[in-house]
């Protein structure tokens, strides 16, 4: 009887697992197929008018626009799936994936920072290249990177899936990093000219803060903190695909 009643505990909290297991899978999957087809449609309607908004006269785009930026026609699904993805942070930190938390959180700063405190807020650079190679440098990461997680999770990533989600950074995390700094950057003109996020003493908190500065700060750490981004990335790389190049190697 004894043993009767252990197997059937060991039964019940194998089966309870193998519940919640199941529910964390279709949440994550749900999760990766929801950003995959926001970044999708981000990355589809920003490129159909991305070529024609860049070619049209300097002057146009500086007074009357003859149509919106590719910025400003994907700006709601930029913003949105941008700022959700916060919960890939809380994942981390809450055991449901196994990516570093500090990674996680220091992408998702920076990224979210950079759009909504410097590009959102700045409607004089919403036209710019920069703006533009942004979103299509972010949009093109994630409508990789989000299928092969949704597809990893049943262990059914395609091996030129797996192999494009790590090797794919590598041009564009250089490109997405660089369209940020130059955001950061000529926002500053702005942000000096408006006080934009600056208050000074003496206040009730005994505290000054002045973001033009800051900004001049982050700048500088900037490519620093990039080379750590990176770094990890490849170091992902090659344990991801360490053993495809081995078994290339052997042949």
């Amino acid at each position: 009887r004894s043993y009767s009643r252990t197997e059937r505990r060991l039964g019940t909290t194998a089966t309870t697992d193998m519940a919640r297991r199941s529910m964390k899978e279709r949440y994550l999957i749900a999760y990766n197929v929801i950003q995959a087809c926001g970044w999708a449609y981000v990355l589809v309607h920003a490129t159909q008018h991305a070529w024609e908004f860049h070619q049209q006269p300097t002057r146009a785009r500086g007074g009357a626009q003859l149509q919106s930026s590719p910025y400003d026609i994907v700006r709601d699904f930029v913003v949105t799936f941008q700022v959700a993805s916060f919960a890939e942070v809380a994942h981390s930190m809450l055991g449901i994936t196994r990516s570093p938390v500090g990674a996680a959180l220091m992408q998702w700063c920076g990224r979210t920072h950079v759009l909504m405190c410097a590009l959102d807020a700045v409607g004089a650079l919403h036209g710019t290249v920069a703006a533009t190679a942004l979103v299509i440098a972010w949009a093109l990461t994630e409508v990789v990177r989000y299928p092969s997680y949704a597809l990893g999770l049943y262990s059914q990533c395609p091996s030129w899936l797996n192999w494009l989600r790590y090797t794919i950074f590598i041009p564009l995390y250089p490109l997405g990093a660089g369209a940020e700094m130059k955001l950061m950057y000529d926002a500053r003109a702005f942000a000096r000219k408006a006080n934009m996020y600056s208050f000074s003493m003496p206040n009730a908190f005994n505290f000054a803060f002045d973001y033009v500065t800051f900004l001049n700060g982050l700048l500088i750490v900037y490519p620093f903190l990039f080379y750590s981004l990176y770094s990890y990335m490849f170091t992902q790389r090659k344990k991801k695909l360490g053993h495809v190049t081995s078994v290339k190697k052997q042949q």
